[in-house]
């Protein structure tokens, strides 16, 4: 199995299975690689933010970048599910976090490149927030984005997340599941609603705190939905005043280093009204650390569903 093709390198049984009952490798705020030193303050910065950002620009940039390694080096690693932030600035879409990255459909070319080279691969691009956006923008974004991915995007008229597996996919050449969360206006059926696949927030610094709250808001989880375990901390400005020559790249190996232990006892698959539910989508801040090593533990497992692996126990990745 390689990083790269990990979806076509599952067995036949597990590529037949909804990707919503697969583990899957997702990036939090995935684009935030294309924040540089000409990068802008951006509608979503926080009062606080754009206080420091008139003094130490430099400190900002490093605790809104969440990511430094390119879509495409993301999607080399295992990578599936990619997190967005999109705000309006003079007309043009752009992603953001505190500061401006790039425009929208510059990493999105490398992104349908690589599913087009890819045909056994799938992902899932959830925009999670809007900022600066009126109803003619959503409806503007909305036209771009279904011209821009055409027939590979995963409709509902295709079937219900339930039916969508990889092979389906490939079948179909259905590769891309796109949410679209918040939207003032009403959803065409090539996007997914934010009830189709939640991905609770939990708001917390303490490391602690977020394995509490991964663990109690996934009982939450509905047997048709896709799910996401946002395995991050939020610092806040306290949290981030008291660290000056910290960075968030320093508290994402921290925070791997004390979640190793519990997404290694997840598990992935179907589940039934009744029975506990189980994990499917796992975000992490700079999913590039040690070669890419919270992928591995991701994608490694999905040997939990191979027949007569039910009971085991994930200790070193395949690759």
């Amino acid at each position: 199995m390689t990083k790269e093709h990990w979806m076509r390198d599952l067995p036949p049984d597990l590529r037949d299975i909804s990707i919503i009952n697969l583990a899957i490798p997702g990036s939090h705020n995935s684009m935030t690689y294309g924040i540089n030193s000409n990068s802008k303050l951006s509608p979503d910065a926080e009062s606080a933010i754009r206080r420091w950002h008139r003094f130490f620009p430099c400190f900002v940039r490093r605790w809104s970048k969440t990511q430094s390694s390119s879509i495409l080096e993301q999607l080399r690693l295992g990578v599936r599910y990619f997190d967005l932030r999109i705000a309006q600035n003079d007309g043009k879409f752009f992603y953001c976090h505190g500061l401006f990255a790039m425009e929208v459909f510059e990493p999105l070319r490398e992104l349908r490149q690589f599913v087009e080279t890819h045909p056994d691969e799938m992902v899932v691009l959830d925009l999670q927030h809007f900022y600066a956006m009126d109803v003619a923008q959503h409806q503007q974004l909305h036209t771009q984005l279904i011209q821009f991915f055409g027939p590979l995007l995963y409709s509902s008229t295709d079937g219900s997340l339930l039916e969508c597996s990889l092979t389906r996919s490939a079948q179909l050449q259905r590769q891309v599941v796109l949410i679209y969360r918040r939207c003032p206006i009403g959803l065409p059926p090539e996007f997914w609603p934010s009830y189709a696949w939640p991905t609770p927030w939990p708001n917390t610094a303490s490391v602690k705190q977020l394995q509490s709250f991964l663990s109690d808001s996934l009982l939450s989880r509905q047997p048709q939905q896709g799910y996401v375990s946002q395995c991050i901390i939020t610092p806040s400005g306290r949290y981030i005043a008291l660290r000056v020559f910290f960075t968030l790249k320093g508290t994402a190996k921290r925070v791997d280093k004390k979640l190793r232990h519990w997404i290694l006892e997840q598990f992935p698959g179907p589940f039934g009204a009744g029975q506990p539910p189980r994990s499917n989508v796992f975000l992490a801040d700079f999913v590039n650390l040690k070669d890419g090593q919270f992928c591995d533990w991701v994608v490694q497992l999905n040997t939990k569903l191979e027949p007569a692996q039910d009971e085991i126990t994930v200790k070193e990745p395949l690759y």
